[in-house]
């Protein structure tokens, strides 16, 4: 029995010194209450657990079977109310200001973390020294100041590089050194004389030390994070359809330094379709699902995900406006089937909104004699009262009532979440603006 006992006892101590933990300490507490463990993969942010966070602290027990990698810990939905850290079979102690979690964050175990850390705040420091220098240099005239910048630029260039240096060889044993080396930017060892010069270095060794077969990388942000930067913020015009040629182009760049890994381009293309989808871009979402995700092995093709992305763009410009049915006189009547106007609105208001009983006159004012244009007024409401009491003041506009308010089957159509909302469509019922305010329905139609 005696024997038995100790043998229980051991392998309770055995496993509890393998469990790992990441702890930490929020300094000041601030008001969070609880914080949430995520796995960083690929394009992923997968939910682990989480703990509630008592007097600022918390103690979180990473799972056995946990892959080593970069994780996250959330504490506020907020953008940066974030620390990363990077789980390697051991356990992580730190304590950070959640207000400034980024540069405050302090590592009191995992010499890997302190390395990894230690990095980025040295590495970032140094290039904004550099983009500091390369930004003033394309304004100076004066031949001595440029002399002189350009001195300067080459002593700091040196110096980041021998940044870089050391950390990767600090780091060699570590799987820090994979996200060290995978973070390093191509800087030009001497100043660039203009801007689109400047863009052009940019573009063309943006993923010189991007190793896209290093697998360790794909439990990171590393890739996704390049991709979207690459994508959207490199790529930029002001005229829409040389802005869509840019995206294509970028897209097809990435995807061709992915190679022949169907798994990293799946989940490379989800998170493009995701971002395109964001801002509603038909023309690249059509695009991407045609060239690329089509083309995946159909055990990685995920049709729902085609269904949810095609829903958050029901209401894109270049859509057709979902139908509203409605009856006038005992007779039936369909938007689809309107052609008394050039242009439709589309709005979406109610009697207990003190905003729409601001902006509706006014719209009304705007539009009543206007013979491009018809107004269809959809009314979020309770009961008849209200709407009855106010119809007799917009007898030039189609006026229907929407009851059960938010609950009704065309608010929810049209994903309406507040009121007013405008829609503003052609001939062909085709959503071609959704300004926010009737100032920016005026401005939208008085410059179209």
């Amino acid at each position: 029995m005696l024997k038995n006992i100790l043998v229980v006892i051991v392998l309770l101590s055995f496993s509890a010194q393998s469990q790992t933990l990441v702890k930490g300490t929020l300094n000041p507490p601030q008001e969070y209450s609880w914080i949430v463990l995520y796995q960083l993969k690929g394009a992923k942010q997968l939910y682990i657990k989480n703990v509630t966070i008592t007097n600022g602290e918390f103690s979180i027990a990473i799972p056995e079977n946990a892959s080593k990698g970069m994780y996250r810990l959330m504490y506020s939905q907020q953008n940066d109310g974030f620390v990363d850290f990077i789980y390697n079979k051991e356990s992580v102690e730190l304590n950070f200001n959640p207000e400034n979690p980024l540069e405050s964050v302090e590592f009191l175990t995992s010499e890997e973390n302190n390395i990894y850390q230690k990095y980025l705040l040295e590495y970032n420091s140094q290039q904004q020294t550099l983009d500091s220098l390369q930004v003033s240099f394309f304004s100076l005239q004066d031949e001595i100041k440029k002399t002189e910048t350009t001195n300067l630029y080459k002593n700091e260039f040196e110096n980041l590089e021998k940044i870089q240096t050391n950390y990767e060889a600090i780091s060699k044993t570590y799987l820090a050194n994979h996200f060290i080396k995978s973070n390093k930017k191509y800087y030009a060892e001497h100043l660039i004389d203009t801007p689109q010069e400047y863009l052009n270095s940019e573009k063309q060794h943006y993923f010189d030390f991007i190793d896209f077969t290093d697998k360790e990388l794909l439990n990171a942000t590393f890739l996704s994070e390049k991709v979207i930067d690459y994508v959207f913020y490199l790529n930029g015009s002001e005229d829409a359809q040389v802005q869509n040629g840019l995206y294509k182009e970028s897209v097809k760049e990435v995807l061709q330094r992915l190679g022949e890994d169907a798994n990293l381009k799946s989940e490379l293309l989800t998170l493009l379709l995701h971002s395109f989808a964001q801002i509603e871009n038909t023309v690249l979402i059509d695009f991407v699902i045609d060239t690329y995700y089509n083309k995946l092995p159909e055990t990685l093709k995920d049709q729902s995900f085609l269904s949810q992305i095609e829903e958050k763009v029901t209401l894109a410009v270049g859509k057709t406006a979902p139908e509203i049915t409605w009856k006038e006189n005992g007779i039936e009547k369909k938007l689809s089937e309107l052609t008394i106007a050039k242009n439709y609105i589309v709005v979406f208001w109610s009697t207990s909104c003190s905003h729409c009983l601001s902006e509706i006159p006014q719209l009304y004012e705007f539009t009543k004699d206007n013979e491009n244009i018809h107004v269809i007024g959809f009314n979020l409401e309770n009961d008849a009262i209200e709407f009855n009491n106010y119809v007799p003041k917009l007898q030039k506009w189609t006026t229907i009532l929407g009851l059960e308010k938010w609950q009704n089957p065309v608010a929810k159509a049209y994903q309406i979440t507040s009121t007013p909302t405008y829609f503003v469509l052609d001939a062909n019922k085709k959503i071609i603006a959704k300004p926010d305010y009737f100032s920016d329905v005026k401005a939208f139609l008085k410059a179209n």
